[in-house]
């Protein structure tokens, strides 16, 4: 499959802009470089109400963002978001448009979740941020207007592998109780050395590339040993059982297509119930740029997974 028209237009306008690559630039500019494709992603959409608000974190206070819909008439999820950016980069605001458009779209209270992020914080300091969030913001649910038993996790990029980790995590602990987790391509293993057919096909030209997540694989992880980490990478633990249901989005122009969907396989020969869905012809970020239709497809699609997992008994009487 060729690139889709959408992503072909968003590779011309980045080089056009003279986009360096990733691996080439300090994590000063990597930083730089994700901020500005907020004014790409449209202008922001009104919601009923936007709460700033902290978690405890491990260290220090942890920022979220809020996002409460019209009120409901029935019972609603809470949505805990994180954010990507290859662990080092990536902020709430990167995600603000998006997480109000999920909002608007399914109804959901979504609560959008900054962390600690490498290199200054490597592996485990996000995980245990992504942990204490879903934690404590599971306890605050009722204070949102949503439902401690409709709890989801999901995350974008680095946030789909911080997602997966808390889920990871909250089975452990035997707790809270995750209804549904979300990744969105997620990176699930590390770069070096894999052998996933899409990190050969789309190792250069497609925005997100080999070198790109090699390098911040090297940034993320603290020693060497902790590429074979389950929490470091999901993909690898030898136990996936008992884990939450799945959503797990992929684009199939992005080297991390086939590590997520190896996951999804994974997940449904240890008896959990996944939804896999790959968006034709897509760059790793289209989840960020809320102009694109697949960014609406995908929306929609996390709606219809919402309302599987908790039919609205006032349709079915």
């Amino acid at each position: 499959m060729s690139l889709h028209p959408d992503s072909e237009r968003v590779l011309r306008t980045l080089a056009a802009q003279g986009f360096p690559p990733f691996e080439q630039v300090g994590v000063g500019t990597v930083r730089e470089l994700m901020r500005g494709l907020i004014p790409a992603q449209g202008p922001p959409e009104p919601l009923a109400r936007i709460v700033e608000t902290t978690v405890p974190g491990p260290d220090s206070p942890l920022p979220v963002r809020v996002y409460q819909p019209e009120p409901a008439t029935g019972p609603r999820p809470l949505l805990v978001f994180f954010h990507g950016g290859g662990w080092v980069a990536g902020d709430l605001e990167l995600v603000d448009r998006p997480l109000r458009r999920l909002a608007r779209a399914t109804g959901a209270v979504v609560a959008g979740v900054g962390y600690r992020r490498a290199p200054e914080t490597p592996f485990p300091g996000p995980v245990h941020d992504a942990d204490a969030a879903v934690r404590a913001l599971a306890a605050r649910a009722d204070e949102f207007g949503s439902e401690p038993d409709r709890l989801v996790v999901a995350g974008e990029s680095a946030g789909g592998n911080l997602a997966a980790a808390a889920c990871r995590l909250a089975r452990e602990r035997g707790g809270p109780r995750i209804g549904l987790q979300i990744l969105i391509c997620p990176p699930l293993a590390p770069a070096r050395g894999s052998a996933f057919p899409s990190y050969k096909t789309y190792a250069h030209g497609h925005l997100n590339t080999r070198a790109a997540m090699e390098h911040f694989w090297d940034l993320y992880l603290a020693t060497p040993a902790d590429a074979a980490h389950p929490l470091a990478a999901p993909l690898l633990a030898p136990d996936l059982a008992s884990l939450p249901p799945a959503l797990i989005l992929t684009a199939e122009c992005d080297p991390l297509r086939d590590e997520a969907e190896e996951y999804g396989r994974r997940l449904r020969t240890a008896g959990v119930p996944v939804t896999l869905r790959r968006y034709d012809g897509m760059l790793h970020v289209f989840f960020l740029l809320c102009r694109l239709t697949a960014f609406q497809e995908a929306v929609d699609e996390i709606g219809r997974a919402l309302r599987a997992r908790w039919p609205d008994p006032q349709q079915n009487a």
